[in-house]
C-alpha cells in the first residue's frame, strides 16, 4: 500500500491531460479552494464522477464542479482556460479513483485523504429475523474520507462526510474482486500477457511477478484477491507456500497452470496445493470463470475460517519430517498455548506416522493429504492416506477395557491401537471416516472436555 501526495499526483495528472504542470497545479489549488469556499457555506459540493462532500447536517445548494455554475468562481477569477480546467479535473478524478481501487492512499495535503475500506464477509443474523437463524454478509467495500485539520478548521461545521457517486460508485458496486497476483517465470511470455490483458478487460488490476521476493511484497503491503502461479516458475512452490502459511493471504485463491504432460512428475515431491490447477492448454475464459467461482467461495469461507492449509506429499521419512516441521509452525501461530502445541503436534506426528506405516505401507508411489483449518474457537486438521482403511473399531470402543484389548492384540503379534489412544488423550476430538483412511484431529483453544473417538460427518472435506 503506498501512499500518495499531491506532489505525486499533479505531475501524474498532467501528463495525462495534455497540461504543463504548472497550470494544472493551478487548476487543481483551484479546485480544491473552491469546494472549501462551498463547504464553509453550508453547500453539498460534488467532484463529478468521485462523489459528494457535506457537512453532517448541510442543508445548502448542491453543486457540481465542475460544472456551469462553478465557471466563473474557478475559471475567471483564476484566468484559466475552460478546456484545460475540465481536462484537468477529469484527469484528477481518475488519478483518484484509479489509485484508490488499488488499495493505495491518496494525500491531498491540507484539504482531504482517502482510502478504500473493506468489511470483509462475515456471518451476521438473518434479516428475516428468525431466532438463531444465520446468513454470510459479502465482502463490502466504501472509500473513506478523513478531512485535514485545515478544512475542519475553515468549515468549522463538525466532521465532513462523503458519498462516492458517478464511476467510482460504480466501481465499487461491481468490484467483486479487486487485484491479482500473476507469478511467471517471464512476465514478456505471449501467454501470460495474453492472461494479464483478458483479466484487465474483465475489470481487475494485474500485478505481474517474476520472484518470491516480488510476491511477498504484494502480500505483504497489498489485499489481493486472486493468486494465479505458473508452475514452471523456479520459485512457484515457494510463493503458494508463503501465500498459504500466513494468515493475511491463506485464504486468498489460488489457481496453478500446471505444465502439459508433467501432471503425475509436479506430485512427486512435497508440495502446497493451490485451491485449483488447470493443465495446459486451456481458454482463459475457462480459467476467468474459475478464478470467479473461487472468489464466492472464498468469501462465504473468510466468514468462517482464519487460515486453510492443504498440502500433499509421498509416504518418504524427509517429507514426513517436513510435514511435522509446517506443522508445528502452524500449531505456534494458531492461539493455542504451548502446552496445547505440544499436546497438538504428538497427535499430529503419530497421525502422519499411521498414514504412512498402515494406511500407505510406505509405498513412495501413495500420497499423504494434510488440510489444516483454523477459526476463531479451534483448529482442525485432516490427514488423509491412499489405504484402503481399517476398522478403527476394532483398536478403541467407547466401554471400558479398550487398553486391554490393545495389548492382548499387540500379544497376538497384531499391530495398532495404542497410537489412537495417544491423539485421544492429546486431542479434543478424533474422528474417523467410514473407511478408516481419513482422521480428523480437532482442539479448541479453550480447555474443553475431550470427545474421544467417533464416526463423523465431517463438514472438513476437500473440495
Amino acid at each position: 500500500m503506498k501512499t500518495w501526495t499531491s506532489a505525486e499526483v499533479i505531475p501524474e495528472v498532467a501528463r495525462s491531460c495534455g497540461v504543463d504542470a504548472g497550470t494544472t497545479k493551478q487548476i487543481v489549488d483551484a479546485v480544491l479552494g473552491f469546494m472549501r469556499d462551498q463547504l464553509t457555506a453550508g453547500n453539498r459540493v460534488t467532484l463529478a464522477d468521485l462523489g459528494t462532500l457535506y457537512c453532517g447536517k448541510s442543508k445548502g445548494k448542491a453543486v457540481v464542479v465542475p460544472g456551469p455554475d462553478t465557471q466563473d468562481a474557478i475559471e475567471g477569477a483564476h484566468g484559466l482556460n475552460s478546456g484545460d480546467v475540465q481536462k484537468v479535473a477529469a484527469g484528477l478524478t481518475d488519478a483518484l479513483i484509479a489509485k484508490v481501487m488499488r488499495h493505495d492512499v491518496v494525500d491531498l495535503e491540507g484539504f482531504f485523504q482517502l482510502r478504500l475500506k473493506e468489511r470483509k464477509a462475515s456471518i451476521v443474523p438473518a434479516e428475516d429475523g428468525h431466532a438463531g437463524v444465520k446468513t454470510i454478509a459479502v465482502t463490502k467495500r466504501s472509500v473513506e474520507l478523513a478531512a485535514a485539520p485545515a478544512l475542519l478548521d475553515s468549515v468549522a461545521r463538525g466532521a465532513i462526510e462523503f458519498e462516492a457517486a458517478g464511476r467510482l460508485k460504480e466501481q465499487l458496486d461491481t468490484a467483486r474482486a479487486n487485484k491479482i497476483l500473476l507469478a511467471s517465470k517471464d512476465a514478456e511470455d505471449p501467454f501470460i500477457k495474453t492472461i494479464e490483458y483478458h483479466f484487465s478487460k474483465a475489470g481487475w488490476i494485474v500485478e505481474v511477478v517474476t520472484a518470491l521476493g516480488q510476491a511477498k511484497q504484494y502480500l505483504i503491503e497489498d489485499p489481493i484477491s486472486l493468486i494465479i502461479v505458473d508452475c514452471v516458475m523456479p520459485e512457484a512452490d515457494a510463493v503458494v507456500e508463503y501465500a498459504k502459511t500466513h494468515k493475511k493471504s491463506s485464504l486468498v485463491p489460488i489457481l496453478e497452470m500446471l505444465p502439459a504432460g508433467k501432471e503425475k512428475a509436479w506430485f512427486k515431491t512435497f508440495r502446497f496445493m493451490g485451491n485449483e490447477q488447470l493443465s495446459q492448454p486451456f481458454e482463459v475464459k475457462e480459467m476467468l470463470e474459475l478464478g470467479e467461482r473461487e472468489l464466492e467461495r472464498s468469501t462465504e469461507e473468510q466468514a468462517v475460517f482464519e487460515q486453510e492449509v492443504y498440502f500433499r506429499f509421498p509416504t518418504e521419512d524427509r517429507w514426513i519430517d517436513r510435514a511435522n516441521e509446517i506443522a508445528a509452525r502452524l500449531f505456534a501461530d494458531s492461539g493455542l498455548n504451548e502446552g496445547q502445541q505440544v499436546q497438538m503436534c504428538t497427535a499430529f506426528r503419530e497421525s502422519c506416522s499411521n498414514a504412512a506405516q498402515h494406511g500407505n505401507r510406505h509405498r513412495r508411489d501413495r500420497f499423504v493429504d494434510v488440510e489444516y483449518y483454523l477459526d476463531a474457537k479451534r483448529l482442525t486438521v485432516v490427514v488423509s492416506d491412499q489405504g484402503k482403511g481399517f476398522d478403527w473399531r476394532l483398536y478403541v470402543a467407547p466401554e471400558d477395557g479398550a487398553v486391554d484389548r490393545v495389548r492382548e492384540r499387540r500379544k497376538a503379534g497384531k499391530l495398532g491401537g495404542l497410537g489412537i489412544m495417544l491423539m485421544t488423550k492429546c486431542v479434543d476430538k478424533v474422528e474417523y471416516n467410514d473407511e478408516g483412511n481419513r482422521i480428523t484431529l480437532t482442539k479448541f483453544k479453550e480447555e474443553r472436555t475431550k470427545a474421544g473417538v467417533a464416526q463423523p460427518q465431517s463438514a472438513f472435506q476437500r473440495r
